[in-house]
């Protein structure tokens, strides 16, 4: 008998989940509120039935993902707990982890996980089923969770080629407000400084390669990334007090020639990631 999993919010991200674990056996439920929508997602191989009932679309599911904005992973969980068959496990994907995860302290199924992974365009067309492939994907467990719920989430990140890496829900917030919050953050600003005044008029114009690889992340979802920001506040404005004091350095110096080489270094550093 197939496994069977269902996703809550069949777009970019759920979609890619469900195309990936169709591939590798599982039977998909897609669960949302537009009903064309979900047929969509069957109809580019996204899942294998929808439903717009959440009870009963996660009752008989060996597991959930909840693939739905950060703002609404805790109030679908609460909704979906008393719904949930006893031994299955329930993952998110949200970008931030420590009030999703301590909101769920009491519940050892829920495994908070993060993959590293996605683009800025949005929706089950543009999902892919090799979205997750040679991505990191970060686990919260705590104290609390499960063992078995753990090693479940973490085969199942695995069998769509993603990688794991286990992190406290605290640690993981500090990180990726670094590596991916505060680009979305900058990227925002560079798009606002180099429009002031009369950039606005001769910028678009002529804006070339760099700017627009600085900036494409820039045209996210602003609700998604809005709420991101928001919930992840205090670590996002620690990593941009880093980023002024880095800055300040290198104008400071030139930058010269060995500051850039530094520069260069380190960012060869994050070539296995690209």
């Amino acid at each position: 008998m197939k496994k069977r999993i269902s996703i809550i919010g069949v777009g970019l991200m759920g979609g890619s989940l469900g195309m990936a674990l169709r591939r590798r056996g599982w039977r998909v439920t897609g669960i949302g509120r537009n009903a064309a929508r979900l047929r969509t997602a069957k109809t580019l191989g996204a899942i294998d039935e929808a439903t717009t009932d959440l009870a009963e679309g996660v009752r008989d599911a060996d597991a959930v993902v909840l693939a739905v904005p950060v703002e609404e992973v805790i109030p679908l969980g609460k909704k979906i707990r008393p719904r949930v068959k006893p031994g299955a496990f329930v993952i998110d994907v949200g970008s931030v982890k420590g009030a999703v995860v301590r909101a769920f302290s009491g519940w050892p199924d829920f495994v908070g996980s993060h993959p590293m992974c996605g683009s800025e365009k949005t929706g089950v067309r543009n999902a892919r089923p090799d979205l997750y492939r040679g991505a990191a994907c970060l686990l919260t467990p705590t104290g609390k969770t499960s063992k078995s719920a753990l090693a479940k989430a973490e085969s199942l990140w695995k069998s769509v080629g993603a990688k794991p890496l286990r992190l406290s829900p605290e640690e993981h917030d500090r990180r990726v407000a670094l590596v991916s919050h505060l680009p979305h953050l900058l990227a925002e600003a560079l798009v606002r400084t180099a429009t002031e005044g009369d950039g606005k008029n001769w910028a678009p114009r002529t804006a070339a390669g760099s700017f627009l690889d600085a900036t494409r992340v820039a045209s996210a979802d602003p609700a998604l990334w809005a709420q991101i920001f928001a919930m992840n506040r205090a670590s996002v404005r620690r990593a941009a007090a880093a980023f002024r004091r880095a800055l300040a350095a290198l104008l400071s110096r030139g930058p010269g020639e060995r500051e850039l080489r530094e520069v260069v270094r380190r960012r060869n550093l994050f070539g296995g990631l690209s």
